[in-house]
């Protein structure tokens, strides 16, 4: 970046920060007429635009803690609201040539250096990428999680451990019994067992029978 005054930078940084709600706001309405989508994401848009816009006076290593921040959050908005990952990455890309466009426009202004040019949309590109690296990767990880706490939910309701007295208790089982399965009932039941303070553990095999009438 050393062949391009900061003011220049200031200038392309202050141009994104002036037309952030409205280049926020024209993605909204794009997003609602081709997606039907209506969670609000604006305040997502603008933050994401004014890390963009501060990134370009940053070195890599501090825009990727901010742009890192903005893709946690926003991937985390998308698996709590069950909306798709290509949604995220659909906002990211559309920025890249908005912002792509304003650099070149002021480059031109300004009559850059084609040297001078390159390292600037070369930077910015590289935090877009990062943008979607972060994204992706952390959707994975709650996404990961929040299934992961789904099917300890319903393993911990598949094994319902019931007292019947002081000492004696009831597992009742009830479906399919893969290894999987067998092994964390094994655990919880033993865990349960103990938490009650029961003596004898009764396992009780359920199974339906089906009848049609003619």
């Amino acid at each position: 970046m050393q062949y391009i005054q900061q003011e220049e930078l200031h200038a392309i940084r202050e141009i994104v920060l002036q037309r952030k709600e409205e280049l926020a706001e024209n993605k909204r309405e794009d997003l609602a007429e081709s997606h039907n989508i209506y969670t609000e994401l604006t305040t997502f848009r603008i933050e994401l635009l004014t890390t963009y816009a501060d990134s370009l006076l940053m070195e890599k290593e501090a825009a990727n803690e901010v742009i890192q921040h903005w893709g946690n959050n926003m991937a985390n908005l998308l698996v709590n609201r069950g909306l798709p990952l290509n949604l995220a990455l659909e906002e990211i890309s559309y920025y890249r040539d908005v912002i792509g466009e304003i650099i070149k426009e002021e480059a031109k202004n300004n009559d850059f250096s084609l040297d001078a040019f390159y390292r600037v949309i070369s930077h910015f590109n590289t935090i877009v990428d990062n943008a979607i690296q972060f994204v992706n990767k952390s959707y994975v990880k709650d996404y990961t999680e929040k299934i992961n706490y789904a099917q300890y939910a319903i393993d911990e309701l598949s094994v319902p451990v019931v007292r019947m007295t002081e000492e004696i208790g009831i597992l009742p089982l009830v479906g399919d019994l893969d290894t999987k399965r067998a092994q964390y009932l094994m655990e919880s039941a033993l865990e349960k067992g103990s938490q009650y303070r029961l003596k004898y553990m009764n396992i009780e095999l359920c199974y339906f029978s089906y009848f049609s009438i003619y």
